[in-house]
C-alpha cells in the first residue's frame, strides 16, 4: 500500500465535502456519502491497498483487510474528513442533532445500516468471549478445573457476562444510534436487570405497577425487547427537549426518562419486543425439525447473505436463541460457507498461473484460516470468476449436509477459524462439526481444481483458433 493511499480513496469518492462520516468494520471501510454518484468504483478498486469495493447497507464500503485500523486512522486525518468510528469523549455528543445527509438511501437499507451500527461493535467481543466458554468448557470436560471451584466460577463470569448484561451494551449503542444519550440508554437497560428488580420479575410471574398488572419477563441476554425500548426512547427524548426550557433540560431530560422509560418497557414494549422475539423463536424451531433442510440452506447460501451485508438481520435472532436455549443450529451450519471460500483460495493458491491472483489468495486464505475473515477472498479472487461461486456453493452445501445429518449445533458464538476453534471444539457435536469443515473445504477444493483444469483447457483450444484469425487477417 502506497503513503498517498488515504488522500486517494477520499478523492475517489468525491473527496471531503462528499463523506457525510466514514467508520470501519473487521476488514472494511463504510463511506457514508451524500452524492454516491460521485464515487468512482473502478478507481477505488484500482487502489494499491484496496481489495475491492462494493455498495450495501446505504454505504459504499472499501475492503481493505485486517490491518483497516490504521487506513481508517489515515483516512480521518485528511483535512475535511469527519470520523464516526469511535465514540466521542464528550459525553453530551449523543444528545446534539445528526448532521443530515441529503441521499435517501432505501428502508432495507436503512435497517441494515441501523442494525449494523448497534452490534457491529460487539461482534468481536462476542466472539472472543465464546472462545473463553469453549476453552472453560474444555478444560471441565477433561478435569483439568472443578465447576464448583473460586478459579471457575470467575473465568465463567468473563465468558457469561457479556451475555446477561447484553441489553446494557445494546442499549448504549441503540439509543446513539437513535440519536439519544447512549449514557442514559444503558441506564435503562441496566435497571431491567438490577437484583431487586430482577428478583421479582419472574418470568410468568403475575405483577403491577401502580396497579397496572403486567407478566414478569427475565430480560438477562434479550435483544428485541431492548430495541423497541431504545427507539422509543429516542422520540421521548427529542420530544422533551422540544418542550422543556434549556436550563432545565440537563437533570430533568434523563429523570423523566428513566421513571418513563423503566415502567414502559416492562408493562409495554418489553411484551411487544418478547412476542416478536417469541414469533421469531417458533418458526425457527419448526426450521429446526427438519435439520438437513435448514443446515443445506445456510451452508450453502448463507456466505452470499453476508456478502450482502443481509446477515445482521439474522445474526441478532441467532445470537438472541443462542442465549435463550443454550445452543444455535444454523450457526454452525452458516459457517460452512467461511470454509468454503478457504478452500476455494487454497485451490486458486496451488494452480493459478497469475502470480497476482496467487499472491492475493494466498494472504487472504491465512486469515481466514486462522481469523475466519472472508473479505479479501471473496472480494479478491472468488468475485474474478463464476466457478469459484460454483465451488464455494457447492462446498457450503456438502459442509451443511453432514451438519444435517447430525444435527450439529454449537453452544458458543465465535469466528471461523483456527483461533475461534476452542468455541466449536466445547459443543457435544464438536467431532460431525469439524467433519463437516473437512468436506466443505475439500469440495470446494476439488470443484475449483476441476473447473481450473476445465477452463484452462477451452483456453488451450480457443488460443489456437484465435492466434490463426489473427495471422489471416
Amino acid at each position: 500500500m502506497n503513503d498517498n493511499f488515504a488522500e486517494q480513496v477520499v478523492a475517489a469518492v468525491g473527496g471531503p465535502e462528499n463523506i457525510a462520516s466514514v467508520t470501519h468494520c473487521a476488514t472494511r471501510l463504510r463511506f457514508q456519502l451524500r452524492d454516491p454518484a460521485k464515487a468512482d468504483k473502478d478507481v477505488v478498486q484500482g487502489l494499491d491497498g484496496a481489495v475491492g469495493a462494493f455498495e450495501a447497507q446505504g454505504l459504499f464500503q472499501v475492503i481493505i483487510g485486517t490491518h483497516v485500523p490504521k487506513v481508517y486512522d489515515a483516512v480521518v486525518a485528511v483535512p475535511g474528513v469527519p470520523g464516526g468510528g469511535q465514540a466521542d469523549d464528550d459525553a453530551d455528543v449523543a444528545a446534539a442533532p445528526v448532521e443530515p445527509v441529503t441521499v435517501k438511501a432505501s428502508l432495507l437499507d436503512r435497517l441494515l445500516a441501523t442494525i449494523s451500527a448497534i452490534f457491529t461493535p460487539y461482534i468481536p467481543l462476542l466472539a472472543s468471549v465464546g472462545i473463553i466458554k469453549g476453552l472453560l468448557a474444555i478444560s471441565a470436560n477433561y478435569g483439568w478445573i472443578a465447576t464448583d471451584s473460586n478459579t471457575y466460577a470467575i473465568l465463567a463470569a468473563a465468558g457469561n457476562a457479556v451475555i446477561y448484561f447484553f441489553p446494557i451494551l445494546l442499549a448504549f449503542t441503540a439509543a446513539k444510534r437513535f440519536g439519544a444519550n447512549p449514557y442514559v440508554g444503558a441506564t435503562i437497560g441496566a435497571a431491567l436487570l438490577e437484583p431487586n428488580l430482577t428478583a421479582i420479575n419472574v418470568t410468568g410471574e403475575h405483577l403491577d405497577f401502580l396497579g397496572i398488572p403486567f407478566i414478569g419477563q427475565a430480560f438477562g441476554g434479550t435483544v428485541v425487547p431492548i430495541l423497541v425500548a431504545m427507539w422509543v426512547f429516542g422520540y421521548l427524548e427529542r420530544g422533551l427537549k422540544k418542550v422543556l426550557p434549556q436550563m432545565t433540560q440537563l437533570l430533568l431530560v434523563p429523570v423523566i426518562s428513566l421513571l418513563v422509560m423503566v415502567p414502559a418497557t416492562l408493562l409495554v414494549f418489553g411484551p411487544i419486543g418478547f412476542w416478536f422475539a417469541d414469533g421469531i423463536a417458533n418458526a425457527y424451531n419448526w426450521l429446526v425439525d427438519y435439520p438437513i433442510l435448514l443446515s443445506l440452506l445456510f451452508g450453502g447460501f448463507f456466505i452470499y447473505v453476508i456478502m450482502f451485508g443481509v446477515h445482521w438481520l439474522v445474526l441478532p435472532i441467532q445470537l438472541a436463541i443462542l442465549a435463550d436455549q443454550g445452543k444455535e443450529y444454523s450457526l454452525a451450519a452458516g459457517g460452512m460457507g467461511n470454509y468454503a471460500v478457504l478452500g476455494v483460495l487454497l485451490a486458486v493458491f496451488l494452480i493459478s498461473r497469475d502470480r497476482p491472483t496467487r499472491t492475493v489468495a494466498g494472504s487472504a486464505a491465512f486469515v481466514n484460516a486462522v481469523a475466519g475473515i472472508t473479505e479479501p477472498g471473496i472480494f479478491g479472487v472468488i468475485v474474478k470468476a463464476k466457478r469459484y461461486f460454483i465451488a464455494v456453493t457447492v462446498g457450503g452445501l456438502a459442509g451443511g449436509l453432514v451438519c444435517g445429518i447430525f444435527n450439529v449445533y454449537i453452544t458458543a458464538f465465535a469466528f471461523t477459524g483456527l483461533i475461534g476453534s476452542p468455541a466449536f471444539l466445547s459443543s457435544p457435536k464438536a467431532a460431525p462439526y469439524f467433519l463437516a469443515v473437512a468436506v466443505t473445504i475439500a469440495t470446494a477444493f476439488a470443484v475449483t481444481y476441476l473447473t481450473e483444469l476445465g477452463a484452462r483447457r477451452r483456453r488451450s483450444r480457443v488460443e489456437p483458433v484465435e492466434r490463426e484469425l489473427v495471422t489471416q487477417s
